[in-house]
């Protein structure tokens, strides 16, 4: 028989609650060392995000160091910087509170987010122009 993802009970153990950030602890490094084909494509995504991405190289090597399956999460980050470049390349700014904007929507839409509060720069078309373009609608 076929498990029922719509059941109550699921539902009810699936229920997000909220951590305070400082409990968190870094989980334990589970590639000592990742393919160089990984790290170009990790450093080719930080030279495109690193006017608002504000961690080091290093310290995002080692989270793919400890990430399950790197490689899904460098092709979300891959995305979320094409995105990123696309949109700029089309609504070309210097004005970093905005790329700030823009980018906050790739990261909240990557995480799954529906609420995307806190952006002040954006129209709610470009907002929407971001979500669509990431989700490659």
């Amino acid at each position: 028989m076929a498990t029922k993802w719509r059941d109550p009970f699921m539902i009810r153990a699936m229920r997000r609650r909220a951590i305070k950030l400082t409990t968190l602890k870094k989980g334990p490094i589970r590639h000592p060392v990742l393919p160089a084909e990984l790290f170009l494509r990790i450093k080719a995504f930080k030279e495109i995000l690193a006017e608002v991405d504000n961690m080091t190289l290093d310290e995002v090597m080692d989270d793919f160091k400890r990430d399950a399956h790197p490689e899904k999460e460098i092709a979300v980050w891959e995305r979320i910087a094409n995105t990123y470049k696309l949109f700029l390349l089309h609504n070309p700014t210097d004005d970093l509170p905005v790329k700030h904007d823009v980018f906050s929507v790739l990261l909240m839409t990557s995480l799954g987010m529906q609420e995307l509060s806190g952006i002040q720069h954006l129209t709610q078309g470009q907002i929407a122009h971001l979500v669509l373009n990431y989700r490659g609608l």
